[in-house]
């Protein structure tokens, strides 16, 4: 991707599907810094409910994320686009280690990461739990049930496995796997509102 491509272009291209690694790259590679400054500013290195590294790790899934979220009309810069979402960021990741901290369940990560459960803690709907991993079982693309198997069955120390580490172990890109486990994440959302089972 050359560097000569503004971030608007760059940020239309993740949206658009075009290049994407190379200008998802490219982005990372400009703006990497500010995401870092930001996290390391916000979440103290020995923190008990906000692991810096964690977020570090994700470095890549925010960075898309963004891109895919900007609005230039909005007449804000990405670099200062980004930096908001990273101090939320930083924010949620000490939300839900708290939340962690209370439920160590793999079906609590899922209802909380995902905001299937409306409740202020993370609960476990027997009902809604079954019907969802039915629909990730049945899925027709198999990729789906191996990312949510990583992704919240199989984290260590009761956090959430990072995209990178998602990524490697099935030899995909981040922004790949991303896409799949969002376009799963709909289809959930869609079925359990079908079936009155979720109300959002």
């Amino acid at each position: 991707m050359p560097p000569n491509h503004s971030d608007k272009e760059l940020t239309d291209n993740l949206k658009l599907d075009v290049d994407i690694e190379a200008s998802l790259q490219e982005l990372i590679n400009r703006h990497s810094g500010i995401f870092l400054d930001i996290v390391t500013s916000y979440v103290p290195k020995n923190s008990t409910t906000g692991c810096r590294q964690d977020l570090i790790n994700d470095l890549e899934f925010y960075v898309y994320n963004a891109g895919l979220k900007y609005d230039h009309t909005k007449k804000t810069k990405f670099s200062t686009f980004l930096g908001n979402e990273a101090k939320w960021a930083c924010l949620n990741q000490y939300n839900k280690n708290k939340k962690y901290l209370i439920t160590d369940t793999d079906e609590g990560r899922f209802l909380y990461e995902n905001k299937l459960s409306t409740t202020e803690e993370p609960f476990v709907d027997e009902k809604i739990l079954l019907k969802i991993f039915n629909i990730i079982d049945h899925h027709p693309d198999k990729r789906v049930q191996q990312i949510f198997q990583l992704r919240y069955i199989e984290p260590q120390y009761n956090k959430l496995t990072p995209w990178k580490t998602v990524s490697s172990e099935l030899n995909m890109s981040i922004q790949g796997c991303i896409n799949i486990h969002n376009s799963a994440i709909k289809v959930i959302r869609k079925e359990l509102k079908n079936t009155h089972e979720l109300d959002i």
